[in-house]
Order: structure tokens, then sequence, then C-alpha cells
């Protein structure tokens, strides 16, 4: 069941983009044997909503506050700890190289401040200096998503 939740919330994504309504979806899962419990599809559906519509708002609240319920994701999934940062990173390896993005998560059982979690993400990356010398060029706090409990 691990395998086909990933596949479907990863579909779900596309229909959620597309408009279509959660009702459909799970209809359209059904037919091509990718369903399981209603309530845990629309549960699915919910978090990818609240994900999508939420998705980079984190990056424009102020370095000193703290995401109000408006600008963080909840979602219903089983997270290591109760708040997720994502993180986007450029870097470059040396002065000649062109930059890189990505994206990196920083894992919190407090909620933090956009400095806080810039300030996590500097410090991750002088633990990974000691395998791959990275210069960060730019941190950008994305998206802060909160777990709930159902």
């Amino acid at each position: 069941m691990g395998i086909d939740r990933a596949t479907v919330i990863g579909k779900i994504r596309i229909a959620f983009r597309e408009g279509m309504s959660a009702s459909t979806f799970i209809n359209e899962m059904k037919e091509i044997g990718l369903s399981y419990r209603r309530t845990d599809m629309l549960a699915d559906f919910r978090s990818v909503n609240e994900l999508e519509s939420k998705a980079d708002l984190f990056k424009y609240v102020r370095k000193d506050y703290y995401p109000t319920e408006k600008t963080i994701a909840q979602v219903g999934w089983e997270l290591s700890r109760e708040y997720l940062y994502k993180v986007k990173v450029s870097s470059r390896i040396s002065p000649g190289e062109p930059l890189t993005e990505r994206f990196v998560n920083i894992m919190s059982d407090i909620p933090m401040t956009p400095g806080m979690v810039e300030q996590a993400t500097v410090e991750m990356f002088r633990t990974w200096e000691q395998y791959i010398a990275e210069q960060v060029q730019d941190i950008v706090p994305w998206t802060a998503v909160h777990k709930v409990m159902e």
C-alpha cells in the first residue's frame, strides 16, 4: 500500500493543478486499481491542496516573525518531526562553477522563524563541508509544513 499511496499522492498533485475534484480523482484511481481507503485518499487530497496553495508563502514572512496559519501548510502525513521547512539553496562547488539550486528539508519539533531556518541550513551545510566543499550563495526559506494530529 505504501508504494501505491506514494504514486497516488504524486498523481494528486497533477490532478489538483488541473482543477480536478477529489471525487472525480478518487473514481479515476479506482478504475486503474490505485485506490485505498476513501478517508485516507481525501485526507491526502486535502494535504496536497494545503501544500500547493501555500507552496512559497513562507519566503514572504519576515525573518524574525513566526509563520501564521495562513502561511503554514497543515498536513496529516507521518513526518519524523512536527515541523518541516523546505529551503531553496543556491551553491557552487568552486568559484568558476555555475550555481546549483536545490531544495533541502529542515525538520524541527518547534516552530521556527525564517531566520532560524536559515541558521539551521547554514549549520547543516557546515557539517556537510567535511564531505563536499560547497560555497552557499543564497538561502531562501520556501515552504513551512506542520504535521496535524488526526
